[in-house]
């Protein structure tokens, strides 16, 4: 069904691309297709029955929520985060960010704990930008704040 779905909405975008040339503005269709995408393939991990999750699973949400360049949108981004918020003490890396990431799971893969220390940093990270964004938000901030309380929800329950 979230295929059909999913050739549905892309199938619209396609006939709408005629009139993308006159001037209309399908970004927020494509958007909403990205997102779609990226929910089909959270759901498909069977990520959202958490009570029966194992570790990996929950180790592999962690590495999506990493990957995220809407919220790290540079490598810096992700070590300044980790060592701000996770204390792990990254010297700047010169490895790729897929390494990076890797290296910042197996820290918590060695220390279960981190995990915990994660999801209260992603929750007050999430509370501070909701709370504390001036209200002629930006249209860049307005989608990491949304962003991060996505990503905040499913932290939250893993």
């Amino acid at each position: 069904m979230e295929n059909n779905t999913l050739n549905k909405l892309e199938g619209v975008l396609m006939e709408l691309s005629s009139y993308e040339k006159k001037g209309l503005d399908t970004s927020s269709l494509k958007i909403f297709i990205k997102n779609y995408k990226e929910f089909i393939k959270l759901n498909d991990k069977n990520i959202f029955n958490y009570e029966e999750s194992t570790f990996e699973n929950k180790l592999e949400i962690i590495q999506s929520f990493l990957e995220d360049k809407k919220i790290f949108p540079r490598i810096s981004d992700v070590i300044q985060f980790t060592n701000d918020r996770l204390h792990l003490d990254f010297k700047d890396q010169k490895k790729s960010r897929e390494v990076t990431i890797k290296r910042i799971i197996g820290r918590i893969r060695s220390k279960p704990e981190l995990k915990e220390i994660l999801k209260t940093a992603v929750l007050s990270i999430r509370n501070e930008m909701v709370h504390t964004i001036p209200s002629s938000k930006s249209k860049k901030e307005i989608i990491s704040a949304e962003t991060f309380s996505k990503w905040a929800d499913i932290i939250q329950n893993i």
